[in-house]
């Protein structure tokens, strides 16, 4: 046996109270121990004579100790590809309109007032009926519902929904979707339709911290007015319904963070536990990065700012018990959708993509980007589109992913990101320490409410 290269700890934890502890995370397997000190120092120079069996044994099963002769970045890569070819719910994002009532400076999508006709939804229906007959590993279909503004095409959303949940109990198959929207029209009567009829389990909405922030951002496009009231408002008169609360439907919200706003995340934090939301919405805290080449970023935080940042907004929603999302990361065996070839994007006009960010941009509307169209042939669509070769890219050694402790629960991050010359590490990286010990405190209070 040796000790995995794959692990990180924390600091010895004298300082905490925890004299002669640390805490050790297993990155291939997404797992976390405290351990003793000198527990540590015999793992590291591979002597296992003095620690006990049954530690022995969880060290195993979480992957901390491995064969002593097995290549496991090879490993790694090889259940990354075995997973990907395995997964068996079929999942596809559909963008139903190419509209959106904002006009928010960081978004690189040109809008137009379109969303899918009927032609259109009969196309999404057809290519998803191909991947199910092609392969009957399948036990589910998951639709994520994505803009422009999908609500700004919910014709089209309730027309593919029912078709979509038709085609799964006619084969037995589970059917679930989820939504990226910004709020403005998602009102309480709406949102249970959309859990109850169309199975749209999670919301995610984004919220740029305080009103003074998001109204200077986040914005219509018909009178630059302001929407945070609006939203919130939504947002509140969705989870006061005994409707949300009986449901496992949920809504995350999301602040996008530059050097303009991040000053009042903490602000925000506060807003979120005084309106009684804390427990009712959970937090995730996203850095503004460039979009289809519009430069976005150019106001963004630095990598170890943002993640210091993010380990102070974390500590804060602990201290007022507001749920966030994602504090330590899992094992991850693809950076996302574009390493899966059954995994597509269409937008409102039927052509498919590989990632999410491309539809409706200059820089990746057409070209090698696409993957074809769905009203032609499959036969003529693009076999190696724009990031589908991923995983092949981080082999070759091109980014440094292939040398990082953190690839295992990483996967690289954002494809799209490295494509553009912007290494996409997540901030985890920087702040793990950090986090691992706020997840150590977080599972024991909950172990107290036990």
């Amino acid at each position: 046996m040796k000790l995995s290269k794959y692990h990180l700890t924390t600091d010895v934890l004298d300082d905490v109270d925890m004299p002669n502890k640390r805490i050790i995370f297993s990155t291939r397997s997404g797992i976390s121990f405290l351990l003793d000190e000198p527990i540590y120092q015999n793992l590291l120079i591979n002597e296992f004579s003095n620690i006990e069996e049954e530690t022995i044994e969880s060290f195993k099963s979480c992957e901390l100790l491995v064969d002593a002769d097995e290549d496991e970045y090879l490993k790694i890569l090889t259940e990354n590809r075995e997973t990907t070819e395995d997964v068996n719910v079929l999942s596809m994002t559909i963008q139903p309109s190419a509209n959106c009532q904002l006009g928010c400076h960081y978004c690189g999508q040109k809008h137009t007032k379109d969303y899918a006709k009927d032609d259109i939804i009969e196309l999404y229906l057809k290519r998803i009926i191909h991947f199910l007959d092609n392969d009957t590993k399948y036990t589910g279909l998951n639709i994520i519902w994505y803009g422009g503004e999908p609500l700004t095409g919910l014709s089209s959303i309730r027309s593919a929904s029912s078709k979509f949940t038709e085609l799964c109990e006619s084969r037995g198959l589970n059917y679930s979707a989820t939504m990226v929207t910004n709020g403005l029209s998602l009102k309480p009567k709406l949102f249970e339709e959309l859990v109850s009829k169309h199975n749209v389990k999670h919301f995610q909405i984004t919220l740029d911290a305080t009103a003074e922030s998001h109204d200077t951002r986040r914005v219509t496009k018909d009178g630059r007015k302001p929407t945070f009231d609006l939203i919130v408002k939504n947002i509140k008169d969705i989870t006061a319904t005994d409707f949300y609360n009986s449901n496992d439907a949920h809504i995350s919200i999301r602040i996008n963070i530059d050097k303009t706003n991040h000053h009042l995340v903490d602000d925000f934090i506060d807003f979120i536990k005084d309106q009684g939301l804390g427990q009712k919405v959970s937090l995730t805290f996203a850095p503004i990065v460039d979009w289809g080449g519009n430069d976005a970023g150019k106001d963004g935080l630095s990598n170890q700012m943002f993640a210091d940042k993010e380990i102070e907004w974390m500590l804060r929603c602990f201290e007022n018990n507001i749920k966030i999302n994602k504090l330590l990361p899992k094992r991850t065996f693809y950076a996302c959708m574009v390493e899966r070839k059954d995994s597509e994007v269409y937008d409102a006009f039927g052509n498919i993509y590989t990632c999410w960010e491309f539809p409706y941009t200059d820089t990746y509307a057409e070209g090698n980007s696409l993957i074809g169209n769905l009203k032609d042939d499959y036969s003529t669509f693009n076999p190696n589109p724009t990031l589908r070769d991923w995983t092949n890219v981080l082999d070759s050694g091109t980014t440094w992913c292939k040398t990082c402790l953190h690839l295992p629960v990483c996967g690289g991050a954002c494809p799209k990101s490295w494509h553009e010359g912007t290494p996409a590490c997540p901030s985890f990286k920087y702040n793990f320490k950090d986090k691992l010990l706020l997840d150590y405190y977080i599972r024991q209070k909950n172990l107290e409410k036990v």
